[in-house]
């Protein structure tokens, strides 16, 4: 599968002019060095697209020009001065903006009250909030970025969703006249619809003169968004490409240093004729009128595929345990465990890769090693532990998924999004569970790392090992399921073979009226 840039090139307005020069750039965190001798030019109009592999440095290069880190060595010039930006704050009033992953709004104060909070302007001898002034500017900032969001000003901010407090934030960048705006991971808790509302904001922002660095490990945005590419591996340069001269398995390569071959084509095996799970008549408080039917075989891989809201991730938790059914059975290996501890299920043959891993996968003040040791503690009959053999197994599977981390006693939240992920992962290989659950097991992991997991899926499954995938990257979940269960409304509506599913097929089950479904021959997950 090979991509090539979307961006229309005829509404771009990059010139040649150099808006920001980033010039030997070191960066040191303790002993890690972060980023070394990096260096690059920005152009004033244009898209750049910074990426790389988890841990490369892209995100810390970002920060360093925010004014969220300093650098170790080097300097940013901006508009032909040197930058010593140490704060956000001092970054803005330069023209520089950052949107991070986790935003800096209050959630009690109104999208107005964020947007103009530290704003000397708005404030009437520089104490009384002038409140009409900064609604009627909020709105005025609402018609410059061309987007209908329709929101209110007023509205408080904890009332918003993850897309329209990040709407929020640019709106908040674009209240400053920032010149240059840095999007950091800005698509990785957004559906595909509202990725599309971002990606429109960014070229309506882009036409009116806003620089733009887009900071993402998503090949297909990456293509579609961007005019350039700069790509660094393991804190240094590598490499910078016009994104309508690249294509991506040359970005691939550049990323991770090796071609790692077509990622969607490495399905590779022949499930056994051996029923492992068996779940009948599982109703929950999501779908309490319908009931869920399914069945998993021996080393068979099934893969789930809905639109947001549709239910996946309530039904796999159901069937895990983790939230309560009304009734219904599962059977694993034989042994019923809905209605049972977590802990039954999970000496009966079950694991579970949530998909909110900060919350409910990992413990994050704890260290790498507790966290892998998490589920094999649980799953033990007695309380004595071999710290020696917990350390060579903790070192074995931290070797396998290539964690890049500085020590196995340093807390979880000290690593990148991605190897928090494959700390998450690492977690449930230990057990070696019958079935495993993986609900979007790649979200948050570079490419180079994704191969890896696609590839450990299949050989997990040709181990004998059965697994339940949810993924909302659809070519992941035809290249890796033998069979497909498509969700539609808290409902199972088709049954699709590995043969005959392709992608128009999964959309029209997932999006199409409960009611024609019915009148086609649409499957409940029936065996």
């Amino acid at each position: 599968m090979s991509r090539t840039c979307d961006r229309n090139r005829s509404t771009f307005l990059m010139t040649q002019n150099t808006l920001l020069e980033v010039e030997h750039i070191s960066k040191n965190f303790g002993v890690v060095q972060a980023l070394k001798d990096v260096s690059f030019p920005i152009y004033e109009g244009e898209i750049l697209a910074l990426v790389g592999e988890n841990g490369a440095g892209k995100s810390t290069l970002a920060k360093i020009i925010a004014g969220v880190h300093t650098q170790s060595e080097g300097r940013i010039v901006f508009d032909g001065e040197a930058l010593a930006c140490k704060t956000t704050r001092e970054a803005r009033a330069k023209g520089i903006a950052i949107v991070l992953q986790e935003f800096a709004l209050i959630p009690h104060l109104s999208i107005a009250e964020n947007i103009f909070l530290t704003s000397k302007e708005m404030y009437q001898q520089g104490v009384w909030q002038n409140h009409q002034k900064m609604v009627e500017e909020t709105e005025a900032l609402f018609k410059r970025t061309m987007i209908d969001f329709d929101l209110d000003p007023n509205e408080k901010v904890q009332n918003l969703s993850v897309a329209q407090q990040q709407y929020v934030e640019i709106v908040k960048a674009l209240s400053t006249n920032a010149r240059l705006i840095i999007l950091d991971e800005p698509t990785s808790a957004l559906s595909q619809k509202e990725v599309q509302h971002l990606f429109a904001l960014m070229q309506n922002l882009n036409a009116n003169g806003v620089t733009l660095i887009f900071v993402s490990h998503k090949l297909d945005e990456i293509f579609t968004i961007s005019d350039r590419i700069v790509v660094f591996r393991d804190g240094v340069f590598v490499k910078e490409m016009e994104t309508s001269a690249s294509n991506e398995q040359e970005l691939i390569k550049a990323m991770v240093g090796r071609d790692v071959g077509d990622l969607y084509s490495i399905r590779h095996r022949a499930p056994q004729d051996e029923r492992l799970l068996e779940v009948a008549a599982l109703r929950n408080g999501f779908s309490p009128e319908t009931p869920y039917n399914l069945h998993l075989d021996r080393g068979e891989v099934l893969g789930l595929f809905g639109l947001v809201g549709s239910g996946r991730t309530e039904l796999m938790r159901s069937i895990f345990g983790a939230d309560p059914i009304m009734d219904g059975s599962v059977v694993i290996k034989g042994k019923q465990t809905a209605g049972k501890p977590l802990k039954m299920a999970i000496q009966s043959g079950f694991g579970m890769l949530p998909e909110d891993r900060k919350n409910q996968g990992l413990l994050l003040e704890q260290s790498i090693h507790d966290n892998i040791f998490l589920a094999y503690t649980a799953n033990r009959a007695h309380f004595f532990r071999n710290l020696k053999e917990e350390k060579r197994q903790a070192e074995q599977k931290i070797k396998e998924l290539r964690i890049k981390m500085g020590s196995v006693n340093n807390p979880v939240n000290s690593l990148s999004g991605g190897n928090q992920q494959k700390v998450a992962f690492a977690k449930w290989l230990l057990v070696q569970p019958d079935v495993l659950i993986l609900d979007e097991p790649t979200r948050g992991i570079d490419i180079g790392a994704k191969f890896e997991v696609y590839a450990l899926i299949d050989q997990l499954a040709n181990q004998g090992t059965s697994l339940l995938l949810v993924s909302s990257e659809l070519p992941e979940i035809l290249a890796l399921s033998d069979r497909i269960l498509v969700m539609n409304q808290g409902q199972v509506v088709k049954e699709l073979d590995h043969s005959e599913a392709s992608e128009e097929l999964i959309m029209y089950y997932c999006t199409m009226d409960l009611d024609t479904i019915g009148t086609i021959g649409g499957t409940h997950g029936n065996n």
